[in-house]
């Protein structure tokens, strides 16, 4: 996709380049960043990376979507978004329109570790982004996102044969366990979630197991309420531990973070100008995903993510109407040529 990208580029005469992002998130290819004219002050967003392969996709063309055959995803999640952006930025250089500076960056690993908008280094002219990410349809956008804590613990037991010497052992599974039960995982208020994925031992049916692994999240609009969670966690764990010959450790790091888009903001702003100016109707939504544009929020780029109409996201099932790539489209060269 980089390389696809890169030539796209080339071949219309557009400034490119590829960025260090893939040396320092550890994947082949980096950023790839178009510059438009002097690059201006709003830069345009989407991913190259889909959540699942789409080495055997077969797109079939139908009334009114395209979908895959059934076999695989489609992939529209984000070559939807890569699609429009590409075919404004045709466009616009086919036919030589007029246009305001922008930047384009196509980004990696946003479903995996957002190395891609962490790693970024955005000229500093820039003062706002658009994502074109969302599953919504056109015309909805996401002012309100949550941030997320993944953290790992692990508990450190003591091994035993499970049959001769069991009593000998300090079970760390079962602690671990116990501790997860008590966890209050799902939706814990209409704000935050927590979530457990990872939980793992490599002790034998016959070995009392003496380390046990787990990851989780914590989500939350409220960067306080996350801190308020993690306590609880560690506290639950102490519990579970305390008595017994077992320890653990914790640790967690930011996956990103929470975001909300003032309604007086200069990016909502230019970007519901455009939508009336498209009579495409205005649908501001708040998201309980992360995306790149949590990361750009955080590094002091206000950035909407655009609904582009990728429905089902991850499964065999996805599909793009066409209307919804035509309206997603008309967005993208709104915005590109609109001043205000």
């Amino acid at each position: 996709m980089a390389d696809y990208l890169l030539n796209f580029a080339k071949s219309r005469g557009i400034a490119c380049h590829e960025d260090d992002a893939g040396k320092q998130g550890g994947t082949e290819a980096g950023n790839i960043i178009f510059t438009i004219g002097d690059g201006g002050d709003t830069l345009f967003l989407s991913h190259m990376d889909t959540a699942r392969s789409t080495a055997s996709v077969k797109p079939v063309l139908r009334e009114d979507r395209i979908t895959s055959d059934g076999q695989t995803v489609l992939g529209v999640d984000n070559r939807v978004g890569i699609s429009t952006l590409l075919t404004a930025v045709d466009i616009i250089s086919k036919a030589d329109l007029p246009h305001l500076g922008f930047t384009v960056v196509f980004t990696i690993c946003e479903e995996s570790n957002l190395a891609g908008s962490r790693y970024l280094h955005a000229n500093t002219a820039i003062k706002r982004g658009y994502a074109f990410d969302s599953s919504y349809r056109p015309g909805a956008f996401i002012i309100k996102a949550p941030g997320a804590k993944y953290f790992t613990v692990e508990v450190n037991g003591k091994a035993s044969h499970s049959g001769i010497a069991p009593e000998e052992g300090v079970n760390a599974l079962q602690i671990a366990a116990r501790a997860v039960g008590s966890l209050p995982l799902g939706r814990i208020d209409d704000n935050t979630t927590m979530n457990i994925g990872p939980f793992h031992s490599d002790a034998a049916t016959n070995v009392v197991p003496p380390k046990v692994e787990l990851m989780g999240e914590i989500r939350s609009g409220s960067n306080a309420r996350v801190e308020e969670i993690e306590k609880l966690v560690l506290r639950i764990f102490s519990q579970s531990t305390a008595g017994t010959e077992a320890s653990f450790d914790y640790s967690s790091e930011w996956d990103f973070q929470p975001y909300e888009i003032a309604e007086d903001a200069p990016v909502r702003k230019h970007l519901i100008s455009c939508l009336k100016n498209l009579d495409i109707n205005i649908q501001p939504k708040a998201s309980f995903g992360g995306s790149d544009a949590n990361v750009l929020n955080a590094k002091g780029i206000p950035t909407i993510n655009l609904g582009v109409g990728a429905q089902r996201p991850h499964s065999n099932d996805e599909f793009i109407l066409y209307d919804d790539l035509m309206n997603t489209t008309k967005i993208a060269l709104e915005l590109m040529q609109n001043e205000n």
